[in-house]
């Protein structure tokens, strides 16, 4: 399995890229790493706290593949077949297939995000932080049980009843079909409520415990607002695992009608989503509510637009090409971050809604780059 996604991996991005992708981290933690315990409060202990937080949270997001895993044992990849699912053919039981697959998995976490972290924190700090970052592999083998038993609790939401080809009929079919593949795969959508929960827990610890973040508690409303649009890119990846645009050949489809279904599933699915997550903060942190719900929906627009621009119909794929990557964490960061700068200001009402009505622009123009690619 270790040679079949190596293959898979590198057929895509010619192996280089892919391999490039640890030292981009690396680097990014290094610098990040530096510029804090030298132009901030934050102390060694600090640093490592949130390198063992990183593992967990972490830890916590590989666990999520044990969905995915699921679904390839039951070949409803679309037309992809991987060795996971040979128990139907070979004398090989599916628990031993699906444990090989979990530590296949593990390994490549390892290899692209822990290993190059914890080579980052160490050049940074030294041998004063080699205990947390044992403490840091520890954390993501937790975070991973954690995260896999919760994926293995068989609950889900009544599809027949709330989805079907017959419900919401503003959408158009191919957009139903997006969300119904999400719906009827294993756990169903509340596996993007799962996802969108972890990215969110380690936002909100760094938030409360990394001093560097403590001005996105300025006005937690808002800068939550930008955080929580960022993250619902998400749900775009996971509308995009289930099928491809081959598997579409004998249909009159094209690719720019999917990818417009798409966006069209991932507006209508992150738009219940942000408006729930945006109510409940407004709960525990009163403030401009209406100014929240633009912030967080532009800036799920904004990033969902760079995604279909950089990475078009296959995100959980070319994000991990280095080059597509770092395209995406530029063009993101140059509106996302300056957003976020400004919640920290009482007086910023009109940079904001000017900076949003920018990125509703810019985020029209990438998309119809991508739709017409």
């Amino acid at each position: 399995m270790v040679i079949e996604e190596w293959r898979t991996q590198s057929e895509l991005y010619r192996g280089r890229n892919l391999a490039l992708l640890p030292a981009i981290i690396f680097l990014i933690t290094l610098a990040g790493t530096w510029a804090a315990l030298n132009y901030s409060d934050t102390s060694i202990v600090e640093i490592t706290a949130l390198t063992t937080a990183f593992g967990f949270f972490t830890g916590l997001a590989a666990g999520a593949i044990n969905f995915s895993g699921k679904d390839a044992l039951e070949n409803v990849l679309g037309s992809t077949s991987f060795i996971i699912y040979s128990s139907r053919t070979l004398p090989v039981k599916e628990t031993t297939l699906f444990t090989s697959f979990v530590i296949k998995d593990v390994i490549y976490y390892f290899s692209l995000y822990l290993l190059p972290v914890a080579a980052a924190i160490i050049v940074v700090t030294g041998y004063a932080a080699l205990n947390y970052v044992i403490f840091m592999f520890a954390a993501f083998i937790l975070g991973l049980l954690l995260s896999m038993a919760v994926a293995q609790v068989p609950i889900n939401l009544p599809r027949k009843k709330l989805l079907n080809y017959r419900s919401a009929k503003s959408l158009t079919p191919l957009t139903r079909k997006s969300i119904l593949d999400i719906s009827r795969s294993s756990g169903g959508l509340l596996k993007i409520v799962f996802s969108f929960s972890i990215l969110l827990g380690f936002y909100w610890y760094v938030v409360f415990n990394f001093p560097a973040a403590e001005y996105l508690l300025f006005n937690p409303l808002l800068s939550f607002a930008v955080i929580s649009g960022m993250m619902s890119v998400t749900v775009y990846n996971w509308l995009n695992t289930y099928d491809k645009l081959e598997d579409y050949n004998y249909l009159p489809v094209n690719r720019e009608k999917l990818l417009k279904s798409k966006i069209q599933a991932f507006k209508a699915s992150a738009l219940l989503i942000l408006t729930g997550l945006i109510l409940a903060s407004y709960y525990f942190y009163p403030g401009n509510l209406l100014l929240a719900f633009i912030l967080a929906y532009v800036t799920a627009y904004y990033t969902v637009a760079v995604t279909a621009y950089t990475a078009g119909l296959n995100p959980n794929e070319k994000m991990m090409d280095s080059k597509t990557f770092m395209k995406f964490l530029v063009i993101t960061n140059l509106a996302v971050i300056p957003l976020l700068a400004l919640t920290a200001f009482a007086h910023s009402l009109n940079y904001m809604l000017a900076l949003t009505a920018a990125m509703l622009l810019i985020g029209r123009f990438l998309l119809w780059r991508a739709f017409s690619k």
